[in-house]
């Protein structure tokens, strides 16, 4: 066990520290960290011209108890501060790239203790620059701090940035060659008195960036593109800002995208928008619609000449639309364009072959052509006999009854009888029926009579013909048959049957 230390001598000890450390502050030529000199608001570093860079150490930076939090919701442990004041309306973009780690940038306006955030100018990072407008006049304030440790190596630019050039509808760039693809910077643009509405845009004074396309040659079907937080695309027909009028619009992640057919020789003026976020990048394409490739439909698989079939059109295109079609149904007979599923019944069996013209939303034309194969397959049940009566014990004939008029079938009759409560199948019978205008065909069964009919007192037979798969029969009613009850009594007692 360790000696403990006398009281006494831990006070001197104590003491002794103390009167060292105060000696340490009064001694000449040893240096100690101290807060940088712009640490506190109050003693903002001055901005006087643009561009502006400046490099400190921020290892020692504190933080006041009114500094502002809105731009992040870390535990801030120190910040230093810069001020502006901005000669002209124009737009700023400060960035701590070149420091040793993530910084937070944030402007704000306004006094001590009343602080505003400036919108648009909040930065988490090194690789995210903080761009937003200013007023002539109004100073800004600069708090770059770290995370939840204090800051280190900082490097911090502030300079003035040019607006997009593309930035009102009078500018918009023009596109001259197909495919294009562009990266918009959202944060230099703004939003143009009497823009027009979109109804793919939530708030209408977005800002914006402006594109032209003037279609030649063939009309064709194009789809814009636009990808980015709360990116859209809109497109407008028209020659002045006032009167244009929406052709098409699409947002991003949206389902399904914008596409819009052009008329050769008409400009058509795109128009970005998005989130003005500086950490988000933009990007927009505007590409020619793949070819359209639409499928036929028709329904049930094996129509008749008993029943109609359905034809209708679909696609696994995702910017065709509702499509519209009309019909050549390869018997000369046809149906005019239409969106809706479309009804046809054939008069006699046979293959025929369809044409569907079809056309996307946008107008993208296809000619889709398939085989429709018409077989009319139809065995049907003409006679079931069965006994009236019987007693246990005894075995009866029971006959189904075939005709069939179309084709040779290969069919199967199975042949159930009910308790009362359920059906149990008693006989199955498989066989080769002809076809044959009069001839029918027997099948016979037999069924021996149990006691317990005898004990309910009556049974119902019911027969059931069906074809061999994959064929099926156009007319499933005549199928199926179930018998007058058959009366069934108790064994006789004498030695001779009744």
């Amino acid at each position: 066990m360790p000696a403990l230390r006398s009281p006494i001598r831990s006070s001197r000890g104590l003491v002794a520290l103390a009167a060292a450390l105060l000696l340490g502050m009064f001694a000449p030529g040893i240096a100690h960290a101290a807060p940088p000199a712009n640490d506190d608001f109050d003693a903002a570093t001055a901005i006087t011209a643009l561009p502006f860079t400046a490099e400190q150490n921020t290892t020692e930076a504190t933080k006041a108890a009114d500094d502002p939090y809105w731009c992040q919701s870390y535990d801030v442990r120190g910040t230093v501060w810069y001020r502006y004041t901005a000669t002209r309306n124009v737009i700023l973009r400060a960035t701590s790239a070149g420091s040793d780690r993530d910084m937070i940038l944030a402007a704000h306006t306004g006094l001590r203790g009343e602080l505003r955030g400036v919108d648009g100018a909040c930065s988490t990072g090194t690789r995210y620059p903080m761009t937003f407008r200013v007023t002539a006049g109004t100073t800004y304030y600069f708090m770059i701090s770290g995370y939840d440790s204090p800051g280190g190596a900082l490097k911090f630019s502030l300079d003035e940035v040019a607006p997009a050039a593309n930035d009102n509808f009078a500018a918009a760039q023009p596109v001259a060659a197909l495919p294009f693809t562009a990266t918009p910077d959202l944060s230099v643009a703004s939003f143009e008195a009497d823009e027009p509405e979109s109804s793919c845009v939530y708030d209408e004074q977005t800002p914006s960036v402006w594109y032209s396309y003037t279609a030649t040659g063939d009309a064709m079907s194009l789809v814009p593109s636009a990808t980015g937080e709360s990116a859209a695309v809109t497109v407008y027909a028209g020659s002045d800002i006032t009167t244009l009028r929406q052709v098409a619009c699409g947002r991003d992640n949206t389902w399904p995208p914008a596409v819009f057919r052009t008329t050769p020789g008409t400009t058509y003026h795109l128009r970005i928008t998005a989130t003005p976020r500086n950490y988000q990048q933009v990007s927009f394409s505007i590409t020619e619609a793949p070819a359209f490739t639409p499928y036929m439909i028709v329904s049930p698989n094996q129509p008749t000449v008993f029943g109609e079939a359905v034809f209708q059109t679909g696609s696994y295109g995702s910017i065709d639309g509702e499509i519209t079609a009309s019909w050549d149904f390869g018997d000369g007979t046809t149906a005019p364009a239409t969106k809706d599923a479309v009804r046809h019944q054939y008069k006699t069996d046979g293959t025929y072959q369809v044409t569907m013209r079809a056309t996307s939303a946008d107008g993208r034309t296809a000619t889709k052509t398939g085989s429709v194969t018409v077989e009319t397959h139809d065995v049907g049940i003409t006679k079931f006999s069965v006994p009236t009566s019987a007693r246990a014990g005894q075995s009866k004939p029971i006959t189904v009854q075939l005709a069939n008029t179309r084709y040779p079938e290969k069919a199967t009759v199975t042949l159930y009888r009910s308790d009362g409560s359920s059906w149990t199948q008693v006989g199955t019978s498989a066989l080769e029926v002809p076809a044959h205008p009069t001839h029918k065909v027997q099948v016979p069964f037999s069924h021996t009579f149990t006691p317990q009919d005898a004990v309910v007192g009556k049974v119902s037979f019911r027969a059931v013909v069906s074809l061999q798969y994959p064929r099926q029969d156009a007319r499933p009613a005549d199928n199926e048959v179930i018998s007058i009850a058959t009366t069934v009594r108790p064994a006789a007692t004498s030695a001779v049957a009744n």
